[in-house]
Formats: structure tokens, C-alpha cells, sequence
């Protein structure tokens, strides 16, 4: 049934009278059209130079995992500046601000992007304009891009008079990249209080309705060592670890279908200190990901057993560590949910046609949905090379990504999920 066209029920639409297509019986999203929200889309697109400017600003502002100070006080005096409520710094740094929705006692919307990049505080920050509309520089993209993307949306909304269906959380959370540690204390803080949660961090055009499981784990290898003329009489840390990474690399994983869709990496190694000696302990990181907790938990252990084996093979003590661990899971029925569809409308409203709705997820709103509380990843533009110096965002899908959010943000259905319940299944 199709809502009455009002500021509170917020109005998805572009421009003019809604096309039949609009106007189907299974639309999740108004057909009708608000003035201001008009006026808001019109002014995404119109203030696209300035929020570019803004995201450079982001971008360049150094924010490794645990050092994002500079980033967040940035972002907090912006907060401040555009209205937002009880603005502050939760326990674990997070910087938190409010809007009032129209309707008290709905549950409410939080809309989280990271503040912290894999980039060290030392690398060179600057941000390349390069042609075509295209910015280059660690971070640009995730999650400079989302933060960049929050804040035009707030912009958006106070000069637009618009108010959210309810109550809405704007969140830059901390240490996403080493564990959603941010993430995990704002839901935790909130629970009570949520209805759904938006992760701004991805590819414009997907949708991100599940929580992919991960897994960290770091294998070391020890041994008493010696000098080289004696490396051929002792047990080597250094072989060992080698030859479980290459059978921990020649696991089978499975790309299809989506529900089993795993990964691995290894993304760290090191050992030894001085070149003339063996090492005495040799080590190096795995990360494990799979849509299937069943497969995740197998992978550990051929992960741990594999790398035993290589130890014993070398008469070298083996031992493990977790350095991090996060349930995956979804809601039922999450791909087909109100949340997901109007994201999905969104985008084919503002004539987005690169749309994949995903299980694969690896972002803030994991937590949610760990919670069991309705949670998506989208992101405000395209880009690529991520986790690397040459890491590059484009500015001209930025204007959609910002209108997808907005129009998420002001859309009844964001609040009209279950409410939090016990911790999905681990």
C-alpha cells in the first residue's frame, strides 16, 4: 500500500510526476515527491565541488587504526557546525551526533563511516587530482569517501529543513579496519535504541545485507636457532612457516554459490634478526573469511592443522594466536527485507544500473547484524586499488551515492525492522 506523500513519510523521487514503472504495486518507496527533498536531490548534484573539497580535506588528514584523534576532531567540529545533538566522544572515540526524527518511540537509524585507514601516520596523504574526475591517495575511498558522503548528506538535510522518520545516529567510528572495534561499542551503547544501521563503506551500487565471518589468526614457529655454520644441524623456523603458508595456500575455497564464497590471505610474515643466523621464531598472519560458518570453522582448523604438521616435519616448536574473530550470519529473509529493497529502489530511481545485492560483508553494520538488528553496507562512489598507496576514488558518482543515502535516511522503511534481539548463533 502505497504511503501518503508528506514530510514524514519522505518521498522517493527525482523529479516530476512518477513514471508507471514508479508506481508499481510492490514499490517499498513512495512514488510522490516532496518540494525540499526535490530541492536537497537538486543540490547534491549543484554542490558536488564543494564536497569534494571537503573529502580532500578528510582524505588528507592521517588516521591510522588507533590514531585517528586529528580525523575525528575534524569531523566532530563539523558535526557541531551543521546541528547536530549531543555531539561527543563515546568510550572508545567514536564521534557521535544526532538528528530528531519526526516520530518519538520508532526505533531509531544509525549511520556509520570509519574513521581509520590501513594507512601508516607517515605516508604521504596528499591527494592527486588526476583526469576524468578521479582522486588518488590511501584512503581516498575507504572510508574518506563515506565520511565525506555523511556529512553532505547532514549538510543536505539542515538546508533542506528535512527531518528522518525517526531518531538518527551519524556516526565516524574507530578501528574498523583492525576488528569493527568502533562499531562495537556504539551498538553495543545503543541496542536498545536501533532499528537498522547503514554502513557507508563499499562500491556504490552494492548492497551489503550480510556478515561475512572472519577470522585472524597468527602462527609461530620457534626453535633455539644458530649461527649459519651450524643452520645445517638445527631446526628451522624459517622453512617451517614456509612450507605451511604453501599448504595453507593450496586450500580448495569455494567461489560459488554465494552462501559458501570464502577467502583467505597471508597478509604479514616476519622473523629472524640478524642475516648469519637461523631464526629462532618465524611468523606469519592468515586471514579466513567465508558467507558459511560451517566452512570458516573448517578452514581454521586446516589452517592450524596444516601448519602443525609443517612444524613437527621440521622439528620445530608450533603454537597459535587469534588476533581476531567475527561471527558471520544474516537475518532471515535479509536479501528480500524492506531495508535492502529500498536501497535497491534507490539506486533505480536515480538511474544507477550496477546494482549487486551481496552476502559478502566486512563492514561496521556486521555488528548489527550479529545483534540481529537490520543492517546494510552501500558506498557514495566507484574507485579501486583499496589497502594500497595508489588506492583511487571518482568524484562523478559521487552525487548518487549521497542522493541513495539521503533518500535511505528520510524513508520510513529504515525503522520498521525487529528489534534487537539475542546474538545471532555463533
Amino acid at each position: 500500500m502505497r504511503r501518503p506523500a508528506s514530510i514524514g513519510t519522505l518521498l522517493i523521487a527525482l523529479a516530476g510526476t512518477a513514471s508507471p514503472a514508479d508506481q508499481r504495486a510492490d514499490m517499498v518507496l513512495p512514488a510522490s515527491l516532496d518540494k525540499p527533498v526535490s530541492q536537497a536531490l537538486e543540490a547534491a548534484d549543484s554542490g558536488l565541488d564543494r564536497f569534494v573539497e571537503q573529502w580532500i580535506r578528510i582524505a588528507e588528514i592521517p588516521s591510522p587504526s588507533g590514531g585517528e584523534d586529528r580525523r575525528a576532531a575534524f569531523i566532530e567540529t563539523r558535526f557541531r557546525e551543521l546541528g547536530l545533538e549531543g555531539v561527543h566522544r563515546d568510550g572508545a572515540g567514536n564521534v557521535v551526533g544526532r538528528l530528531r526524527g519526526a516520530a518519538s518511540g520508532r526505533p531509531g537509524v544509525a549511520v556509520l563511516a570509519h574513521l581509520d585507514t590501513v594507512a601508516p601516520m607517515e605516508a604521504d596523504h596528499r591527494v592527486e587530482r588526476l583526469p576524468g574526475g578521479r582522486l588518488r591517495g590511501p584512503g581516498v575511498r575507504d572510508d574518506s569517501s563515506g565520511l565525506a558522503g555523511v556529512l553532505a548528506v547532514i549538510e543536505l538535510m539542515r538546508g533542506h529543513g528535512l527531518v528522518p522518520p525517526a531518531d538518527t545516529w551519524f556516526v565516524g567510528t574507530v578501528q574498523e579496519e583492525v576488528g569493527l572495534h568502533g562499531a562495537e561499542r556504539f551498538v553495543a551503547d545503543h541496542a536498545e535504541e536501533l532499528g537498522a544501521v547503514i554502513a557507508v563503506d563499499g562500491h556504490l551500487g552494492q548492497v551489503s545485507h550480510a556478515a561475512t565471518g572472519i577470522l585472524w589468526l597468527k602462527m609461530h614457529f620457534t626453535a633455539r636457532g644458530a649461527h649459519t655454520l651450524r643452520a645445517y644441524a638445527e631446526p628451522n623456523t624459517i622453512l617451517a612457516a614456509a612450507r605451511a603458508i604453501e599448504a595453507i595456500t593450496a586450500m580448495d575455497l569455494r567461489r560459488s554459490p554465494e552462501e559458501m564464497e570464502s577467502w583467505l590471505n597471508i597478509g604479514m610474515m616476519g622473523g629472524g634478526e640478524v642475516p648469519n643466523a637461523t631464526a629462532r621464531d618465524a611468523w606469519f598472519t592468515v586471514d579466513l573469511r567465508s558467507n558459511d560458518p560451517a566452512t570458516l570453522t573448517a578452514m581454521e582448523e586446516r589452517s592450524i592443522r596444516a601448519s602443525r604438521e609443517a612444524a613437527a616435519g621440521a622439528g620445530v616448536v608450533f603454537e597459535h594466536e587469534t588476533l581476531h574473530r567475527m561471527p558471520g550470519g544474516r537475518l532471515p529473509g535479509s536479501e528480500s527485507s524492506l531495508l535492502v529493497r529500498a536501497a535497491r529502489e534507490a539506486l533505480e530511481r536515480l538511474h544507477w544500473s550496477e546494482i549487486e545485492v551481496t552476502m559478502r560483508g566486512t563492514a561496521d553494520h556486521n555488528v548489527a547484524i550479529t545483534r540481529q538488528i537490520p543492517g546494510i553496507a552501500i558506498g557514495v562512489t566507484t574507485g579501486g586499488a583499496t589497502h594500497t598507496p595508489e588506492e583511487y576514488a571518482d568524484t562523478a558518482p559521487f552525487p548518487t551515492g549521497v542522493k541513495q543515502l539521503l533518500l535511505l535516511v528520510l524513508s520510513p522503511v529504515t525503522t520498521t525492522g525487529p528489534g534487537p534481539g539475542t546474538p545471532v548463533a555463533r
